[in-house]
């Protein structure tokens, strides 16, 4: 078994032991004496698959089928692609948070997790959003007046 649980650290965290450790609520050392077979109840199996549900447990218990489920692996995607969406959304209004909130934006993204800011900031930046697009707006409108006015021929008096 603690081959398998070898393998899940790899697909997890690219094989580096402490994000794992970390990523269950273990410590390092506790992963290292899973690894050479000691100490492996059923509470850290248990941690594993609530933590990493595409994990199939026929394979993490017994070395049969698959190490990840097919069906949960969908689930995941889904869940991946929801959370990517949701970055996606926020992504646009970096430049109008305050620098609270864009580390707050940041430490979300690095930590795997969606950033929460109530509707209030939200709408905030969506507002600070609106404003700016109307100042480039005036501004594109000055500027083609400008042009309009200088590319103008004078008509030739008779």
């Amino acid at each position: 078994m603690n081959e398998r649980l070898e393998e899940i650290i790899r697909y997890k965290t690219g094989g580096k032991k402490i994000p794992f450790a970390e990523l269950m609520g273990w410590s390092p050392q506790y992963l290292s004496k899973m690894l050479r077979g000691e100490n492996f109840g059923v509470q850290p199996i248990l941690t594993v698959l609530e933590k990493l549900p595409e994990i199939n447990a026929r394979w993490f218990l017994f070395g049969t089928g698959e190490m990840l489920e097919i069906g949960k692996l969908f689930s995941l995607q889904r869940e991946t692609m929801n959370h990517i969406q949701a970055l996606l959304d926020l992504d646009k209004y970096i430049p109008y948070m305050s620098g609270e909130e864009v580390r707050e934006f940041e430490n979300a993204v690095r930590e795997g997790r969606k950033p929460v800011f109530t509707p209030d900031a939200e709408s905030r930046w969506q507002e600070r959003m609106t404003e700016r697009e109307k100042e480039i707006n005036e501004r594109f409108r000055a500027a083609n007046l400008i042009s309009e006015e200088q590319c103008r021929q004078k008509t030739a008096k008779r």
